[in-house]
């Protein structure tokens, strides 16, 4: 019976685990300090990435910034925990390239 409970005890987190810590990598499209959110572009398209008083690095963005995100999920929605420059950075979208 403990076996079980510990079991679906696992089962039950693995969602909070695997959401913890996870990494998006962009660049920034638009921030909104009124809304406290940035629109970020990804590789996968674009991502609401909220950002709160206790998110680091969230200072200085601005639009074109390339950055990695580190979130959370919180309600189905991603909150930034830090945020720094991506030095490498996506590959950029299309139309970020000259004559594409």
């Amino acid at each position: 019976m403990k076996k079980i409970a510990a079991c679906l005890l696992a089962l039950w987190l693995l969602p909070a685990w695997t959401a913890a810590g996870a990494v998006l990598e962009g660049t920034v499209q638009k921030i909104d300090r009124e809304q406290n959110m940035i629109l970020l572009n990804t590789e996968s398209g674009t991502e609401t990435v909220l950002i709160t008083n206790s998110t680091k690095g969230a200072n200085n963005l601005k639009p074109g910034d390339k950055i990695k995100v580190t979130y959370r999920e919180e309600g189905g929605k991603l909150v930034a925990e830090t945020i720094a420059p991506n030095q490498g950075g996506p590959p950029p979208t299309p139309s970020e390239i000259p004559g594409a």
